[in-house]
């Protein structure tokens, strides 16, 4: 028995656009990249995917079949009619086309669709031209791939080695500490997203009664003879199938599939997002140095919180040319990722403003609800739920909306080493640049939030001047015991401060808002010192260092920001002292050495110098 189109996709006829444009899509996904096969099954299914886009994808060609499909199960009189009507339309095509045909190419381009031409029985109608585009070009040879990866190798090193500041030990700690802590994070917010995924797949039925029979009609609709219901034997071009099956043998060759792998797709964006931050550092830092960035621009834009939402944002036109252009990405080359855009549409315009249109949408969907804009607080939440759409439905939300088929290829050794290498050397440059301010940021968040919470010692001393004040006289049984203990306590003087007493004792709350006062004044001192050393405004920093020493005599840091002030003024006497302080309280810092070595041979010069004068 004949089946009608609807019926092979697992549809029903009342299915909208987009449903007809989901199945369409999951038959392109499981054939387009499919190893060819020795009985013919892949070109047997792509052909049929051509038959069906061309009629379900047009509205016009749609209720059309709608109504040969009405027409087909009436009675003998009511076929009759049709027929006669049909003939009846035929014979006036002249006077009044198709409402397809008669739209002409200005209608055409106003849908953003080319014209299509009405099939004539010479065999040559329109036909899906995406089911055919060669992809051999997008491989390159062995010279280029060795190249580019050279250059991206070579690049990468550069700025880590810049990036890498003196006490490489210490920043190491600090980098390693931070990313401990943030993969933890993210395994807390993966953990609970998948959670929420897994609920959601065991509330919902799946239905998989229809996936054998609809294959089975696939793949048997031609060589069993027997034509979807409300159409006829489809005129294919010859030299279309020969395109068809040179593509599906270029396919096979360069062993693309469409399976899904959601961490090839997200090394590749990570990396196109590094190395863009990495190339738009080279222009900031020339503004910077010749004064048109000041300082403070300098510090805001390349702030953690900021420079990830700046840097996705101006890679959306770049990623857009680079899809429209080669399909692909440097870093979705090096993870073998590539895209085929408007896949399940027979009649897209293919010209190269479409494409780039196309590309744009896609890269701004993404940034939108791939990557939550960029905001690192939010863009793992989103992340984690595409990467669980992209297991269970084997795309994205983006994808689906402008039509893009992504493809994988295999990623050889080369390309998977500059990959690997090249994200953790990147993650080594942004970790060591941001660490500082977001530590600043940490420590200013923590203030406030002290700030604005009473403190436990305050609420302790309220609790017992309360406590204190309902005992009353009452709490001895006498009058006069409990008024002359309280005499003696106030009159006792207070115990050493290494004493249980004087620890547990309530602080009074002027001395707490005091010492709440001062932490805050040492956090802001802290994160303006080294900012300040960084702009090279050596002599506001060394007001700020040596206010922050005089608040934390034993602090490593404040003696050391100070003496690096004092060095660059040329102070080097009083440099000398505070580097000298700043090893006392930290014996292990090696780089104390060399800068009361430089220091010392200033002194030594400026003495040289003024006896030869």
């Amino acid at each position: 028995m004949r089946a009608t189109l609807y019926e092979a996709l697992g549809l029903p006829k009342e299915a909208s656009d987009a449903e007809v444009r989901a199945a369409l899509r999951r038959q392109i996904r499981k054939y387009y990249a499919k190893t060819r096969d020795g009985q013919g099954n892949v070109e047997e299914a792509l052909r049929f995917i051509n038959h069906a886009s061309r009629i379900l994808s047009d509205p016009d060609l749609r209720a059309q079949y709608d109504n040969d499909l009405d027409a087909s199960g009436a009675t003998v009189e009511e076929r009759i009619a049709h027929v006669v009507s049909t003939v009846a339309a035929g014979a006036g095509k002249d006077s009044a086309p198709p409402r397809a045909a008669r739209a002409g190419p200005a209608a055409a381009a106003a849908r953003g669709r080319p014209a299509k031409e009405p099939d004539t029985g010479s065999g040559k109608g329109w036909h899906h031209p995406g089911l055919t585009e060669r992809v051999t070009a997008a491989r390159p040879s062995t010279a280029i791939t060795v190249s580019l990866c050279a250059l991206f190798g070579a690049f990468i090193a550069v700025a880590a080695a810049l990036a890498t500041p003196a006490d490489a030990l210490q920043a190491g700690k600090q980098v390693l500490v931070g990313m401990t802590v943030s993969l933890l994070a993210l395994t807390v917010v993966y953990g609970v997203v998948h959670g929420i995924a897994w609920t959601q797949r065991r509330s919902q039925a799946v239905d998989s009664a229809l996936l054998a029979p609809t294959d089975l009609a696939i793949l048997n609709w031609r060589r069993q003879k027997s034509v979807f219901l409300g159409t006829n034997e489809p005129q294919e071009d010859a030299s279309w199938v020969f395109r068809l099956r040179m593509a599906e043998l270029d396919r096979a060759k360069l062993g693309r599939t469409s399976e899904p792998r959601p961490w090839n797709r997200l090394c590749a964006r990570l990396f196109d997002y590094a190395l863009w931050g990495l190339i738009l550092a080279v222009p900031l830092a020339e503004l910077h140095g010749v004064g048109v960035v000041t300082p403070a621009w300098a510090y805001w834009l390349g702030h953690p919180l900021l420079a990830p939402v700046l840097i996705t944002a101006s890679w959306i036109p770049v990623e857009a040319a680079l899809i429209a252009a080669m399909h692909t990405t440097p870093g979705k080359w090096l993870f073998g990722v590539y895209l085929q855009l408007a896949i399940s549409d027979a009649y897209a315009a293919r010209d190269a403003w479409t494409r780039f249109r196309q590309a744009l949408l896609r890269a701004l969907r993404v940034w939108w609800a791939g990557v939550a804009c960029g905001f690192p607080l939010l863009a793992p939440i989103l992340i984690a739920f595409s990467y669980e759409r992209v297991t269970q439905q084997h795309e994205t939300s983006w994808d689906f909306a402008e039509d893009c088929l992504v493809t994988h290829g295999p990623v050889g050794s080369l390309n998977a080493v500059t990959g690997i290498a090249g994200l953790a050397a990147m993650l080594w440059v942004y970790g060591v640049a941001w660490r500082q301010p977001m530590g600043e940021s940490i420590t200013w968040a923590r203030t406030e939030i002290a700030a604005a919470l009473p403190s436990p010692s305050a609420l302790i001393g309220d609790r017992f001047r309360r406590g204190s004040a309902v005992a009353g006289p009452e709490a001895t049984g006498d009058g006069t015991s409990s008024s002359t203990d309280a005499a003696s306590a106030t009159a006792r003087p207070p115990l050493e401060s290494g004493g249980t007493a004087a620890a547990q004792a309530p602080i009074d709350p002027e001395l707490a808002v005091l010492f709440a006062a001062r932490n805050q004044r040492v956090a802001v001192l802290r994160a303006e010192g080294p900012r300040l050393l960084e702009a090279r405004s050596y002599r506001r920093a060394a007001e700020i260092c040596r206010e922050w020493v005089d608040l934390e005599l034993g602090n490593a840091s404040a003696w050391r920001c100070l003496g690096r002030a004092l060095q660059a003024l040329g102070s080097h006497r009083e440099a000398v002292t505070a580097f000298r302080k700043a090893k006392q309280y930290d014996p292990g810092d090696g780089t104390l050495d060399a800068a009361i070595a430089r220091s010392q041979r200033a002194i030594v010069a400026d003495f040289l110098g003024q006896r030869g004068s």
